[in-house]
């Protein structure tokens, strides 16, 4: 019955895992140690877990009526996507290899890893808003419960099969010898994809401000 219900959601869902983003750009930045990157990956799958569940149970709506948690919880990514795109750049002042990634605040380590997806996707507000619009438009009130527990599960196994995959490819040796030539200008590009995305939730952040007083 919810057929085309699972097939439209997991294409938006993949069509959004391929876009250029934070969590593609963490990856980037942690294959050079492919534990940390595939720990990575399963830290992200598990914040796209829980934004799915709280959208589907309606907590994701709850946070975004209280004006005030909301922007907390903007404020909050806004300041560690940032601090992850400082990290970055400092990587690339640095230089390639070892010293880059320490430069760039990283650790190797699974649990690292896991720790650094989980924090980069759970904090960034923009992905909630995803999940939360994406979901809220499509699974109407007659979606039982079974159904939805399956479409968080859906969308966990795609995003872990994505970033999984992802990690593993850009942490073989073939890549790590590509990606060690453009390391520097790499870490430039991801410290300024952080830079921008949390910049402009400042600015957002800003910009409801001034309306508000004005």
């Amino acid at each position: 019955m919810f057929t085309s219900l699972f097939l439209t959601i997991g294409l938006i869902h993949l069509v959004a895992l391929a876009s250029p983003g934070p969590d593609f750009a963490l990856i980037l930045r942690t294959s050079l140690h492919r534990p940390t990157a595939l720990g990575a990956a399963l830290g992200i799958a598990l914040a796209i877990l829980l934004h799915a569940t709280l959208s589907l149970t309606g907590i994701s709506l709850l946070i975004a009526e209280h004006h005030w948690l909301f922007m907390v919880v903007k404020m909050v990514g806004a300041l560690y996507l940032g601090w992850l795109g400082w990290g970055a750049l400092m990587a690339a002042w640095q230089g390639a290899g070892e010293q880059a990634f320490k430069a760039g605040g990283e650790r190797a380590g699974w649990r690292k890893g896991v720790q650094s997806g989980l924090a980069t996707n759970l904090l960034n507000p923009k992905a909630l808003l995803f999940f939360m619009g994406l979901l809220a438009a499509m699974v109407t009130p007659q979606v039982d419960g079974l159904t939805r527990g399956l479409l968080v599960l859906e969308l966990f196994l795609l995003s872990l099969f994505w970033f999984g995959a992802l990690a593993w490819s850009l942490s073989t040796v073939r890549a790590q010898r590509l990606l060690g030539r453009v390391q520097r200008p790499l870490n430039l590009v991801t410290g300024l994809l952080f830079g921008a995305v949390s910049l402009s939730i400042l600015g957002g952040m800003l910009g409801e401000l001034s309306r508000a007083f004005s």
